[in-house]
């Protein structure tokens, strides 16, 4: 498979990701617009905490089923009993494993509310014990999606957890603003969102094995699935424990108010973390069957593509968040103190980071050594809960944007040096010149007409208003980016690859 091959199959499931994605951000976005507009910021802090505490169990639940599976179907060239055990035995040994870690967070609410959230309304605990409930549904979910990127299509993945999920919790939350109150608000969106997915990626899944309650309930505990997974729960855990970091210290350190106002700034600048994962998720199971195949070459081009991919599309969003970052965070109706408005720009260039030395995660855990991401995830992690302990108290959401962007620099770092000593590979390369002076020289341009184009805007500025000059804007940056890029030209194997996502996206 030459250069050109791996960018057309790089191509063609990174745009359906990247689609299904951009949707999914476009959905969770107006979720938080239209959430924080209709119930306010301790709403929100509310939610956003539940979230967190639940997503952290639902880690421990999957038990790291998830990449245990996708590395073993994505190794396998056709449907065989090994495939079809894998994906059963993975999905039973989840299902049990998150009843358990379900009913843990379920009977401990209390306590972790009163002892770790003390400044927070004891609705929470609540909130807790009905998204413990769902826990069962949304494991399963992830590990039989996991299984069907393992054959290497993405698009049911995508569809489940990246389109029905988010726009059920938008449309569960506007019905129940309209009918019922806050708490149903609250609760509803994330129950309902659960169980459609868990039927749904079911029946997709039915397209590649037979699946069966008989089938999954009887099938053999596969120990080397269990064996491998089970380190990648903690790296995972510790992984999802930093990226929630910022919201459970502030629960702990302030209030639910202060989470709701962090809430938008997390939300914005993670619209580029969409962008990572969509290179990623089509990145795994391609490095891994290099990997198993010995392939150091096509190892090599496959994460030089994908990174330059990643710079070449998320430099314009990234462009755009720095240069109107204050005006963002005002589609939430929330008074932001001045400094503040500085948590958007900081996370934002912390989440850049993380974006283009992602893939190196993948790389070290899809070619054995897990345990180095385990290491660089809990180096983080105790680094970034110091530096949220030192610098929340006196700047507030500025200082935990700031806490995390060190922590994501840190532990790119780590991953960039590991992949080299031990893959011998380097993800930078000099295909790398063309976007970041195209992106340097946008911002330059953007900058320069920005400062000439007067819009007072204040609390009171009709939401359409800021909507239309956000638009603008974004439009200017793009359209300057993509002028920039033409003028610089693409090399051959990027001209392949932008004619295969033009053709996905124009359906063709």
């Amino acid at each position: 498979m030459n250069n050109n091959v791996i960018g057309r199959k790089l191509a063609k499931e990174a745009s359906i990701s990247f689609g299904g994605m951009g949707m999914g951000s476009l959905f969770r976005y107006l979720f938080s617009i239209i959430f924080s507009q209709f119930f306010g910021a301790s709403a929100l802090g509310i939610y956003s905490l539940g979230n967190a505490v639940t997503r952290i169990g639902e880690i421990f639940g999957i038990v790291g089923l998830d990449n245990g599976v996708l590395r073993y179907v994505s190794r396998e060239k056709e449907k065989n009993e090994n495939v079809k055990n894998s994906i059963y035995s993975s999905i039973k040994m989840g299902f049990i494993s998150s009843i358990i870690f379900g009913l843990l967070i379920y009977f401990s609410s209390d306590w972790i509310v009163r002892n770790f959230f003390s400044n927070v309304d004891e609705f929470l605990s609540i909130v807790i014990k009905v998204y413990a409930l769902t826990l069962p549904f949304t494991v399963t979910t992830l590990i039989a999606s996991s299984a069907t990127q393992g054959f290497k299509i993405l698009r049911y993945k995508v569809f489940v957890n990246q389109i029905i999920n988010p726009f059920t919790l938008l449309i569960t939350m506007i019905i129940s603003y309209l009918f019922f109150d806050v708490k149903i608000a609250i609760l509803a969106p994330t129950i309902i969102s659960a169980l459609i997915g868990f039927f749904l990626i079911l029946y997709y899944l039915n397209n590649f094995v037979d699946v069966g309650i008989k089938k999954i309930f009887n099938a053999k505990l596969n120990k080397e699935i269990f064996k491998f997974s089970l380190p990648l729960m903690f790296v995972s855990a510790i992984g999802i424990i930093m990226h929630w970091t910022d919201i459970l210290m502030l629960g702990n350190l302030k209030d639910e108010e202060i989470v709701g106002l962090y809430h938008p700034v997390e939300r914005t600048a993670g619209l580029i973390r969409m962008i990572l994962f969509a290179f990623a998720s089509i990145f795994a199971p391609l490095f891994s069957q290099y990997y198993h195949e010995k392939n150091e070459t096509k190892m090599l081009e496959v994460l030089q593509l994908s990174t330059k991919w990643i710079l070449l599309t998320s430099l314009p969003l990234f462009i755009f968040l720095i240069l109107f970052s204050d005006t963002m965070l005002m589609l939430f109706d929330f008074e932001y103190k001045n400094k503040d408005l500085f948590a958007l720009p900081i996370l934002t260039i912390g989440i850049m980071i993380q974006a283009i030395f992602g893939l190196g995660s993948s790389s070290l855990t899809m070619s054995g050594f897990q345990k180095y991401n385990f290491i660089n995830t809990l180096v983080a992690l105790f680094t970034n809960i110091l530096l949220n302990i030192i610098l929340i108290p006196d700047h507030g959401i500025a200082g935990a944007a700031l806490a995390t962007t060190i922590s994501l620099l840190l532990i790119s770092l780590l991953r960039f040096f590991q992949n080299y000593y031990f893959l011998r590979m380097n993800l930078l390369s000099s295909k790398l010149f063309k976007p970041i002076l195209s992106g340097l020289l946008t911002a330059v341009i953007a900058f320069f007409i920005k400062s000439y184009i007067s819009f007072d805007y204040n609390s009171s500025t009709p939401l359409l208003h800021l909507i239309v000059y956000l638009l603008l804007g974004a439009s200017l940056i793009l359209l300057v980016y993509m002028v920039l890029i033409w003028i610089f030209r693409l090399d051959d194997e990027d001209k392949d690859i932008a004619q295969v996502i033009t053709n996905k996206l124009l359906n063709k």
